[in-house]
């Protein structure tokens, strides 16, 4: 078997999937192409720019929550999950479907 190589931080740029290559940007900016077998992406998560923009969000753009009942740190009838929120998690669908529970709770 194969070792896996796990490449995070990186932007794709471009895949020429006839030739099986990835052209990637690593964080300062360089050009890598890089040759796969198999090719899984992930894109770039972040909250919506309204989000970011509000005074829900924390410094990093995310709405700020507590991670155990997903109620916001100041605004304490806000509540939020997924893709917008400053959870520990995934910003999926699953972490969204293990997040919502907590959130009826409160």
């Amino acid at each position: 078997p194969k070792a896996l190589k796990l490449n995070v931080k990186m932007n794709l740029v471009k895949v020429d999937g006839d030739a099986k290559v990835a052209t990637i940007e690593s964080e300062v900016g360089e050009l890598v192409r890089k040759g796969f077998d198999f090719l899984h992406v992930t894109p770039p998560m972040g909250a919506s720019d309204f989000v970011k923009n509000s005074p829900l969000a924390n410094a990093a753009g995310f709405v700020d929550v507590c991670k155990r009942t997903c109620q916001h740190t100041k605004y304490l009838d806000v509540y939020s999950l997924g893709d917008c929120s400053a959870l520990p998690a995934s910003k999926t669908y699953s972490a969204i479907s293990s997040q919502s529970p907590a959130v009826v709770h409160n």
